[in-house]
């Protein structure tokens, strides 16, 4: 049986970025430091450019080089002109950008260099004092870079192991879609527990709502799975973003990988496709049913469409079993254009009548009353009335297609469901790419 030196030693080989890989990423992020340095110094803004984020921190795994660079205005700049000139500067340097929105906006632009396609984002922001002093939320992360920097040399490669195993579980990143551990969180980690398999050690053991504080001065004391006190910002938790599901995916995965160490735990698992009939086959193997809402998708970046939609999810999903269906699982994603939620449910047919419970027969004023206001035949069940009514909706699709936007679906959701929405059935469902790899992942590689 293979060492678990020897398996780390092979990992770190594959997913460290070799000489060249490091050159061209270094000379890049020079390069365009420079030219936005120069056309600031041109164009008359008060403003200069560092590189920050896990490239200026060698914590970056092979090709996977995200370069970030901040602009950094003076504090006492106008938000108003902070946005406008910044993006002008950064839109000076690249012929291939978008805007992006964060706290404010940003370009993500596209360069070539060495014959490889970098994405880089270019972030206006402001050069506060401290970290208690934020004008924006960008501005904590120059802090971030220049914390990290002075104290994780010699443990880069245990930050790309952390990465890269978070990778391979689903759960790396802090995006909305994802709501897992960030890069930043992992290096905070590192620092912590000073090693890869430290860290699986204590966090095969870790409970909810554990705390970290490497500093020693937190002042957070939300109610999260994971609590990571920010060590530039008292008052931050690092880990917020880090779901019920991902800090548990971590600890059992942590427990696994120490009881059996493998090259596997490092590897992406790519799912094989998901065709038509064997979704059907798998409904008819589970006896449940499955409903998906689909509509378009609004304009707005994963990390505010992303939260509408659950907020979204758990609105209907209050609908539907208010209606008595029960609802077994339930999930979002997007596709293209179209967003879409999928309630898998137990119970998706009913009767047409219902009991409705009335008052105990021995509280005479509230019993006439309910005898007024509903007709014969009335039951007596355990010394109450009863009586049938007639449901509203015996279908969940019917249920669906006349009360969805009676639900709380936030307020870009609301637009696009007013303008129409689909309400699918099984059948109705055609099997995209991106709809066969969510599924997959839904009954977890059945």
């Amino acid at each position: 049986m293979e060492s678990l030196d020897a398996i780390l030693s092979d990992v770190i080989e594959h997913i460290r970025p070799g000489n060249a890989e490091r050159a061209a990423v270094k000379a890049l992020t020079e390069s365009i430091i420079e030219e936005l340095n120069t056309r600031a110094a041109s164009m008359g803004i008060n403003a200069h450019a560092i590189s920050v984020g896990s490239t200026a921190r060698d914590t970056w795994l092979s090709g996977e080089a995200d370069i970030d660079i901040f602009i950094m205005f003076p504090a006492d700049t106008p938000e108003h002109e902070l946005k406008t000139e910044g993006l002008l500067l950064a839109k000076s340097v690249s012929s291939s950008y978008e805007e992006r929105y964060a706290s404010h906006p940003y370009i993500h632009a596209h360069f070539r260099y060495g014959g490889m396609e970098y994405g880089v984002d270019l972030v206006p922001c402001f050069a506060v004092k401290d970290a208690t002093s934020l004008k924006s939320a960008v501005d904590r992360t120059p802090f971030h870079n220049e914390y990290v920097r002075e104290r994780l040399p010699g443990l880069e490669d245990e930050v790309r192991l952390l990465k890269q195993f978070l990778r391979c579980l689903g759960i790396y990143g802090s995006e909305q879609r994802r709501k897992g551990f960030s890069g930043y969180l992992c290096e905070l980690l590192i620092l912590k527990y000073r090693s890869f398999i430290a860290l699986l050690r204590h966090a095969a053991n870790w409970r909810y709502g554990e705390r970290i504080d490497i500093e020693g001065h937190g002042q957070y004391s939300g109610d999260d799975p994971l609590i990571v006190i920010d060590p530039v910002d008292p008052s931050r938790n690092v880990a917020a973003a880090v779901s019920p599901y991902s800090f548990c995916r971590l600890i059992d995965a942590a427990r696994e990988f120490l009881a059996r160490p493998a090259r596997s735990f490092f590897m992406p698992k790519e799912a094989k496709p998901l065709s038509e009939s064997e979704f059907h086959r798998i409904l008819r193997d589970r006896g449940t049913y499955f409903i998906i809402i689909r509509f378009e998708a609004p304009d707005v970046v994963d990390d505010i469409l992303f939260p509408q939609l659950r907020k979204a999810e758990a609105s209907i999903r209050r609908l539907i079993e208010r209606n008595d269906f029960v609802v077994y699982r339930s999930d979002v994603t997007v596709d293209g254009g179209s967003a879409l939620l999928v309630f898998e449910l137990l119970v998706w047919q009913l009767p047409c009548i219902k009991k409705h419970l009335g008052p105990p027969v021995t509280l005479r004023r509230h019993a006439e009353r309910f005898k007024a206001m509903h007709s014969p035949p009335f039951l007596i069940e355990d010394c109450r009335y009863v009586v049938e009514v007639k449901r509203s909706y015996t279908d969940v699709k019917s249920l669906l297609k006349n009360e969805l936007r009676s639900c709380n679906l936030g307020r870009h959701l609301s637009k696009v469901v007013q303008a129409g929405y689909e309400v699918l059935e099984p059948e109705e469902l055609r099997i995209t790419p991106g709809i066969s790899s969510f599924l997959r992942n839904y009954f977890g590689n059945s």
